[in-house]
């Protein structure tokens, strides 16, 4: 996918908040997705001056790699591939384990489209978090919903709360699903950004069923150096349904009351479903999940950010 404007300004967000980029690495070479408004409002934002760049040959287009040395003050720049045919700095097939050389070796991990085309995932994380040294983040676009054929897999927001949800030495600092109106991502500079809740902490599973495409944006942070993964994640509802007894009243799959008209009205429907006959039930059932249940509107889950201010963390 490249480095769009999301990323790039989030990204730009972390280093203005003092995360490190003096050693950094991209998964693949990147190339720059931005509209020439985007370019100059991100220059705006870090304080920089179009005619100092360009004196630079530093552009708003091609390659990600000069623009992102120059913005984020990056003092060592390698990108990973498992060919060179793109002229990668380091090449490395991730479905692989890393040399221990590579250890600790960077400040900052930056996937932008390459990790849900590796076959091996779990593998090609663990190299991403062994790359780090503590104190690094790792950054991720990466595509979620309405990306079926895109590589070989679309993510879930799950994933990531478990991957970085302290067990294997990481904070999660932003989880984002980013939707915007065309497959293709550079097409639009139309795009909505919703903070998304921890499933575990919200009791229940965050689902998503729309018909727009989404990525995930990641930020997490090193906080010690472990081992990933001597302990399996499992995904939070499972792990919260072994430890505890089943509900009889069907408590469990409650949802607390929203905010608005439409959330109250679906709350109701769910709260009387079980007192209506099976056929009238289904659908009622089904339009709840398509209209609330399972989308941005459930506010629970979903917290939409405007983008003007800082984003918020977890």
């Amino acid at each position: 996918m490249g480095i769009e404007a999301f990323s790039l300004r989030m990204l730009c967000h972390a280093k203005r908040r003092g995360a490190a980029f003096g050693d950094t690495a991209t998964l693949g070479r990147q190339d720059l997705s931005l509209h020439n408004h985007e370019f100059k409002a991100t220059l705006r934002d870090m304080d920089r001056s179009l005619n100092e760049l360009r004196k630079k040959g530093v552009t708003g287009t091609g390659r990600a790699d000069a623009l992102l040395t120059e913005l984020l003050e990056i003092q060592r720049f390698v990108s990973i591939d498992a060919s060179d045919y793109e002229g990668a700095t380091i090449v490395h097939d991730m479905n692989v384990a890393i040399p221990e050389a590579m250890h600790g070796m960077f400040d900052a991990v930056i996937d932008t489209g390459t990790l849900e085309h590796v076959f091996n995932f779990p593998v090609a994380i663990a190299n991403c978090m062994n790359m780090l040294r503590v104190g690094g983040r790792f950054y991720a676009l990466t595509p979620a919903n309405n990306h079926c054929g895109h590589g070989f897999y679309q993510f879930s927001p799950e994933l990531f709360f478990r991957l970085f949800g302290g067990a294997n030495g990481f904070k999660l600092e932003h989880v984002f699903a980013v939707q915007h109106p065309f497959p293709g991502i550079e097409l639009s500079t139309r795009r909505t950004a919703f903070a998304v809740r921890d499933p575990a902490t919200l009791g229940q599973r965050v689902d998503l069923v729309n018909n727009r495409p989404v990525y995930l944006f990641v930020q997490a942070v090193k906080t010690e150096q472990v081992v990933p993964f001597e302990t399996f994640p499992q995904q939070s509802d499972y792990a919260a349904a072994w430890t505890r007894q089943p509900a009889t009243d069907g408590s469990a799959s409650a949802v607390p009351p929203g905010q608005g008209v439409g959330q109250r009205v679906a709350l109701r429907i769910w709260q009387w479903h079980a007192k209506l006959p099976l056929p009238i039930r289904r659908p009622l059932l089904g339009y709840f999940q398509r209209w609330y249940r399972h989308t941005f509107r459930y506010s629970r889950a979903y917290t939409p950010w405007d983008q003007r201010g800082a984003p918020p963390l977890l």
